[in-house]
């Protein structure tokens, strides 16, 4: 492993940890060599009389104890070493590296990404690279997923091609159960699925650039993007504001194309707000596991089809002018 090139990124609590690095060639690497147990819990009536609780469990790390959740009793934990076998296993044959790997509050959550290099993808003169990234909670928060990721070099703007249509055109998750080790088997058949969605995705891409938009056009989409009530609110007006002038003047943009418009929303909602500073965590969080991503995917969608597009144009217009509008907001 070329350990000049690795850096480690933690807070003091150890609620976020992220590593790294032009190569992570073992679970050791990853930082996520521990295993999750499932511990008895007992209640004390009045704080002397102990009570086995039956229907919930206490998960902890092995290396430390820590509790990372509680969970059902049936609940069936998938081990780090698990998913870190799943990886090499379902990628067996494919050109790939593994480059990054964490947990999120103390281990709860974990995730494993790999870059995937199928073919080389480029718009407008950008380059971009593309991972697919494991992720699984040994809380019983989500099941484990499977998901692309494509950056933006130039920014480091992300986008998942597999969330577009709000997330609905394709999904893998695995179950904590008892024969999740029989199901997580299925991984290697939905690669190809993820490859050529991540096709039809950058071709999207590249007409996005061919899009021209002016600067009331880029405002007027993005305030009715960002605003899902028929009432114009300060936050969605903040957010409109700031992901308008990164298609503007963020890295890489000319606020001249509906490409532009997009960069300036993956901008925003990848490394948060520029006017205030915010949790880094509770910002990935959003950006790659939660509303963020799904956000980011659907401006693809809204953007590329051009009675959405321009239906966000006329309503964000009438929301800055009037504060309220009659037209639906747009989702999925």
């Amino acid at each position: 492993m070329n350990t000049q090139n690795d850096y480690i990124v933690s807070t003091q609590s150890n609620a976020w940890s992220q590593k790294i690095a032009e190569r992570i060639d073992t679970i050791e690497d990853a930082g996520l060599n521990w295993d999750v147990v499932k511990t008895p819990l007992v209640a004390m009536l009045e704080g002397r009389y102990p009570l086995p609780i039956e229907n919930h469990v206490s998960i902890n790390r092995t290396d430390n104890n820590e509790t990372v959740g509680v969970v059902g009793s049936k609940y069936e934990p998938i081990q780090n070493s698990r998913i870190w076998e799943a990886v090499h296993t379902s990628l067996d044959g494919v050109n790939h590296t593994i480059q990054g790997s964490g947990y999120i509050n103390g281990g709860s959550k974990i995730f494993i990404q790999t870059k995937v290099e199928d073919e080389t993808f480029k718009v407008n003169g950008d380059d971009f690279s593309n991972y697919i990234t494991f992720f699984s909670s040994h809380d019983g928060s989500s099941s484990f997923e499977l998901f692309d990721t494509s950056v933006r070099i130039i920014c480091q703007n992300t986008l998942q091609p597999a969330r577009s249509k709000g997330g609905k055109q394709f999904k893998l998750k695995v179950r904590h159960t008892a024969n999740a080790s029989i199901r997580f088997e299925g991984v290697m058949k939905h690669l190809e699925s993820i490859f050529q969605i991540r096709r039809e995705t950058y071709s999207k891409l590249n007409d996005l650039t061919t899009v021209g938009m002016d600067y009331s056009q880029l405002i007027n989409w993005a305030t009715s993007f960002f605003n899902r009530t028929n009432k114009l609110t300060t936050v969605s007006s903040n957010r409109a504001h700031e992901a308008e002038q990164l298609a503007i003047r963020g890295v890489g943009n000319k606020g001249e194309t509906a490409y532009d418009m997009l960069n300036g929303v993956t901008e925003l909602l990848t490394h948060g707000s520029t006017s205030r500073n915010g949790d880094s965590a509770k910002t990935w969080r959003s950006s790659e596991l939660g509303s963020g991503r799904d956000y980011k995917a659907m401006a693809v969608d809204h953007l590329h089809d051009g009675l959405q597009r321009q239906h966000h144009i006329i309503r964000g217009e009438m929301l800055r002018y009037t504060g309220e509008t009659s037209e639906a907001h747009l989702v999925g």
